[in-house]
């Protein structure tokens, strides 16, 4: 074999070196092309003819969806008006209903609710019963009068029972309280839990749905 002679090379190999070196040049280039300045502002200005045209697209759909007669219930952030140290009072042929304070208020026309913050409510029963619902937040439902409470919400009872639950509603042409969610009570020698609520507050009665469960005084387990 001679040493200063040229090796040969198969029209197969040349050409496979020639393939490899064309695709590592790409490489070189396209790296070179996305370093450049000129290339990261097209790439900005991409990014944002593509945000305003999906806002266009959006603000065509939400018109012509409303034209048809459709409308989408957008939340409403700004409330027609707003009250700090909110108490308000209902009475019924002379009788008081309930009493209600809240850390602030806002009133929502449109929507027909007044949004409230830290509210305490007091429902007054037949002779002195009363019960206390306290919560994270609340709203009264203008129309009906109705007050739906939810986070950490407690009642207090004023023969002694407590209750927690996450969510529940006072409904004032009933006169009941009601809840799908889970309940705990504990008072006069029971604790109770159960999912789902009814509560008669006129006939101190109170119904648990689902999924009871008791504790006596004697520490023994009533399950249903």
């Amino acid at each position: 074999m001679n040493l200063y002679s040229r090796p040969k090379v198969s029209g197969k190999t040349r050409h496979q070196g020639i393939g490899n070196e064309l695709y590592f040049n790409k490489i070189v280039w396209y790296s070179f092309c996305m370093s450049t300045p000129l290339f990261k502002i097209f790439k900005y200005l991409v990014i944002s003819l593509i945000f305003l045209v999906s806002i266009t697209v959006a603000g065509f759909l939400y018109l012509w969806m409303g034209s048809k007669g459709a409308s989408f219930n957008l939340p409403r952030i700004i409330p027609d008006l707003k009250i700090e140290g909110v108490h308000l009072t209902r009475a019924v042929a002379g009788k008081m209903e309930w009493e209600l304070r809240a850390r602030s208020a806002d009133f929502f026309k449109e929507e027909g609710v007044t949004r409230l913050d830290s509210p305490k409510a007091v429902f007054f029963g037949n002779g002195d019963k009363r019960i206390e619902l306290t919560g994270s937040k609340g709203e009264v439902f203008n129309n009906s009068n109705d007050l739906a409470v939810s986070g950490d919400v407690r009642i207090v009872s004023s023969d002694g029972y407590t209750l927690r639950s996450d969510y529940l509603r006072y409904y004032s042409e009933k006169k009941i309280v009601a809840t799908e969610s889970k309940v705990f009570i504990k008072g006069k020698g029971i604790d109770m839990e159960g999912i789902g609520l009814v509560a008669d507050i006129e006939r101190d009665r109170i119904f648990l749905k689902k999924g009871v469960k008791a504790v006596l005084s004697t520490g023994k387990w009533v399950k249903r």
